[in-house]
């Protein structure tokens, strides 16, 4: 009966190491780090932004 309901089961993508939960994937593993890379350049980027602002701010008032 399991194996029935296996066979007519929707092939639902993303799901394809559902389980493996003691290992990642390399390709997961790389889309993580890429990701956590980005968050860190687009904090970096705000950072840098309100930096300028603030400068801008500072000589808009004298």
């Amino acid at each position: 009966m399991t194996n029935k309901f296996v066979e007519e089961a929707p092939y639902h993508p993303g799901y394809e190491d559902a389980g493996f939960k003691a290992q990642a994937s390399p390709v997961t593993s790389e889309l993580d780090s890429f990701r956590k890379s980005n968050v860190r350049y687009l904090n970096f980027a705000d950072v840098i932004v309100d930096f300028c602002a603030s400068e801008q701010a500072k000589h808009s008032l004298k």
